[in-house]
């Protein structure tokens, strides 16, 4: 089929985490494209790599490098759709033309204010599909049945007109572009949140090994600590042994010099009382008192 897959090509160029066009769009092993920055901050590590799209898990963290191609094709539709590059004129204006507000695919042409009021206002107009002033109108409608594309099958991942899914879509599971958006959305979202919530556990269970060394490292100070404590009692211990010695040693020093010197002057009074008592029996004698003067 030749119909236009703008929309579909508009959302394939997004990246499903940051939900941005892409910023050097790198492929995972798995075939998804994610922003170089986005996935290296769904990986703060090493040891757990999977992609945020599909869940596959990878062994090793894979070697990313920008898919040059890709890069292009986004840097291409960004320029395309860059704003302020190319306005967007009602098509009913006259000489004096005002910038478009609205797009019909029905009717595909764009209108002004002014113009567009007939859009909002008469029954039969107001079922037309309107989107937002768009320069690339082609781009929303199939180039076979020249409708707008405003399905989307499933199948094949593009977007189809209503003639479509009469025909070779016939079997194919489409819906109305609003719900596959909306299913977009709430997909990239549960993706976002299950990243986020990856992100927390990273980050508790860094927390976690923090704490972890952080009472290993305190532990480790405690046990040097008790260490060198208990050597310092020891030191003490021996210092107080050693000094108690010692002052056992001169006690017992001091008593052998006290017993010495009480046992010479023991042995000096034993003489003093012997030499007392010749005197005393000499005085009993007239002898005596003769040899006391002589001795005198």
């Amino acid at each position: 089929m030749a119909s236009s897959s703008g929309p579909a090509l508009n959302e394939e160029i997004q990246c499903s985490i940051c939900l941005e066009v892409f910023t050097d769009p790198v492929t995972t092993p798995c075939g998804h494209n994610f922003c170089r920055t986005c996935l290296s901050e769904c990986w703060p590590n090493s040891q757990t790599c999977f992609c945020p799209l599909c869940k596959e898990r990878f062994s090793r963290r894979p070697k990313l490098k920008i898919n040059t191609t890709f890069r292009e094709v986004v840097q291409h539709f960004k320029e395309k759709l860059s704003p302020g590059e190319s306005e967007v004129f009602c098509d009913f204006c006259g000489e004096r033309k005002q910038k478009a507000v609205k797009t019909c695919l029905t009717c595909q042409s764009s209108y002004c204010d002014s113009h567009l009021e007939p859009h909002l206002r008469v029954l039969r107009l107001k079922k037309h599909t309107l989107i937002n002033a768009v320069e690339n109108l082609e781009d929303y409608i199939c180039q076979k049945h020249e409708r707008p594309l405003e399905l989307f099958c499933r199948d094949d991942q593009t977007c189809v007109c209503l003639s479509c899914t009469e025909g070779e879509h016939r079997t194919h599971n489409t819906v109305p572009m609003e719900e596959e958006s909306q299913d977009k959305k709430a997909r990239n979202q549960l993706v976002q949140t299950q990243t986020d919530i990856y992100q927390m556990i990273q980050d508790r269970m860094k927390k976690i090994q923090e704490i972890k060394h952080s009472v290993e490292l305190r532990k480790r100070n405690t046990e040097e600590s008790v260490k060198i404590f208990t050597d310092l009692i020891r030191s003490i211990e021996r210092c107080q042994s050693d000094q108690l010695k010692m002052m056992e040693e001169q006690q017992k020093a001091a008593e052998k010099q006290a017993e010495d010197l009480i046992k010479e002057l023991d042995q000096e009074i034993t003489e003093l009382k012997r030499r007392n008592t010749e005197l005393e029996q000499l005085s009993h004698t007239k002898d005596n008192l003769h040899l006391i003067q002589c001795a005198k």
